[in-house]
């Protein structure tokens, strides 16, 4: 019985975890970016410098800040979903972990030094992780993942012609407005 049951729910539950560490990978990456393009304006760029000056405790605690300050907004999201507003409520909850991620990636990368001088935060940066990586290549061997991973691997290319080829059109379509409005001398669409 016990071995029927798991048959049943594993490949569900992988394939939301697949979900999920695609989402993870996906977000990640590209929010430490954009957070760093936002980081070169002028005052963001005084507020980095001095986090990435800061001691090592000062360091911790502008890490944990974001997870704080976004606290009530995620409860916000949840209190959205149990009134009946299910839209409004996921909306507020990603919002909020989106945010959330971008500021906590970038305060990371920028204070990873000062935090790994914390014997304990270090301490517990390995074991998180050593799980982390146990748990992506368990998860990276299932056949249910890598059916998922292929399906939105493909999803995402398929998603990528889509913005091509309407990029494509636009872009034609607004040379020749262009075209037209240089022989004409003035603008066609006014």
């Amino acid at each position: 019985m016990e071995s029927k049951l798991k048959r049943l729910l594993t490949p569900p539950f992988i394939i939301v975890a697949a979900l999920l560490l695609w989402f993870w990978e996906w977000l990640w990456e590209p929010l430490e970016h954009v957070m760093a393009r936002i980081g070169r304006l002028p005052v963001l760029r005084l507020a980095e410098a001095w986090i990435a000056r800061a001691p090592r405790y000062l360091a911790l605690v502008c890490f944990l800040i974001p997870g704080a300050v976004l606290l009530p907004f995620k409860l916000l999201g949840l209190y959205f979903l149990g009134h009946g507003a299910p839209l409004l409520g996921v909306g507020t909850f990603l919002a909020a972990k989106v945010v959330g991620t971008a500021l906590v990636a970038r305060i990371f990368a920028l204070t990873k030094g000062q935090l790994m001088e914390i014997d304990w935060f270090a301490r517990s940066y390995t074991v998180v992780v050593r799980f982390k990586n146990y748990v992506f290549s368990t998860l990276h061997q299932h056949p249910v993942y890598q059916r998922t991973r292929a399906r939105l691997l493909a999803f995402r290319l398929s998603l990528r012609g889509i913005r091509r080829g309407l990029f494509a059109h636009a872009l034609r379509r607004w040379k020749a407005v262009y075209r037209l409005s240089r022989r004409r001398g003035r603008l066609t669409c006014v």
